[in-house]
């Protein structure tokens, strides 16, 4: 037998094997999942053909098919029944394919009042996917504009003291995002100290916070990309960044001393008018002699950091 036509034959085996353990209800996957994995039977057939030892073939093969078990086996499905009433899983896939694979379009908006007695802020914002800007209110602490089929947030706020902390939570994290859009717009009063706590996934952060006194912002996650523009208004603002991101831009005033602290793995990097400390360590020349300072510690895989003054 040729070693191609084993390769093949133990395949086949395999999975049939994983096909009558998913129909005995062992294993479990969404039959509407396998369209998305067409290219794996190329990419299995091309192994076949490598001029490479068999074992290694199968070796490859398995790490092709462990990978796309994995897939969709993460894939919650929407009912397992499989019998062929109404409310089996073919009939329910079928009505339902409309309200699963689009999510509504829907506006929201939330908001917490202002009082001239709260002087420090904490917002922490459950950031799934889509886009996210700040801009200025006067009226309120917080308000919320989105926009989107993702789906909703809820608000939650708790008082201590002079402070308050508001939470900003998607109501289902289990929402799929694929061809789901959401775009947020939050407001916040520029009069308290900001502490910015960010959970992010495949999100683009868009912050232009130089009106904003901030203390400071803690950035956890994957986020397509995160752009931040920090001013002067407080004495000391702290930035933490640990998230793999396609880039990232920070924008510091000059009348600000900057100091940098990364140990990313960064493709390409970019402060210009700051100097080179130690490895991994970056001074701007005012550094110490400035009233105003920030600090930017980023532990990131991106394929590009840049800060700049303005």
């Amino acid at each position: 037998m040729k070693s191609k036509d084993y390769f093949l034959g133990l395949l086949l085996v395999g999975l049939g094997i994983i096909f009558l353990l998913r129909n005995l209800n062992i294993f479990w996957f969404d039959w509407c999942h396998l369209k998305s994995l067409w290219p794996v039977i190329i990419i299995i057939v091309g192994i076949a053909f490598l001029p490479i030892h068999n074992a290694l073939r199968i070796f490859l093969a398995l790490i092709v098919v462990a990978l796309s078990i994995f897939w969709i086996s993460s894939k919650e499905p929407r009912d397992r029944s499989i019998s062929g009433s109404k409310d089996s899983y073919w009939w329910k896939r079928d009505k339902d394919d409309d309200n699963d694979e689009k999510c509504k379009w829907s506006k929201q908006i939330l908001s917490e009042g202002y009082g001239s007695d709260i002087s420090h802020a904490v917002l922490e914002l459950d950031a799934i996917a889509g886009k996210y800007k700040i801009e200025t209110t006067n009226e309120f602490l917080l308000k919320l504009e989105k926009e989107g089929n993702l789906g909703d947030y809820t608000l939650n706020t708790e008082a201590a003291g002079n402070s308050k902390i508001l939470r900003l939570k998607m109501k289902d994290r289990k929402t799929r995002t694929f061809n789901c859009t959401n775009n947020s717009k939050i407001f916040l009063n520029p009069m308290p100290i900001w502490d910015l706590n960010i959970d992010a996934g495949a999100t683009s952060i868009d912050f232009d916070l130089e009106a904003f006194k901030i203390d400071k912002i803690d950035i956890d996650g994957g986020a397509a990309s995160i752009s931040l523009k920090l001013g002067d208004l407080n004495d000391k603002t702290d930035v933490r960044i640990n998230a793999g991101a396609a880039s990232i831009t920070i924008e510091v005033p000059e009348t600000s001393g900057c100091e940098i602290f990364t140990s990313t793995v960064i493709s390409s990097k970019n402060f210009e008018g700051f100097e080179k400390e130690s490895s991994g360590h970056y001074l701007t020349s005012n550094f110490d002699a400035s009233e105003k300072k920030i600090t930017l510690r980023i532990d990131a895989a991106v394929s590009g950091l840049k800060v700049e003054r303005y």
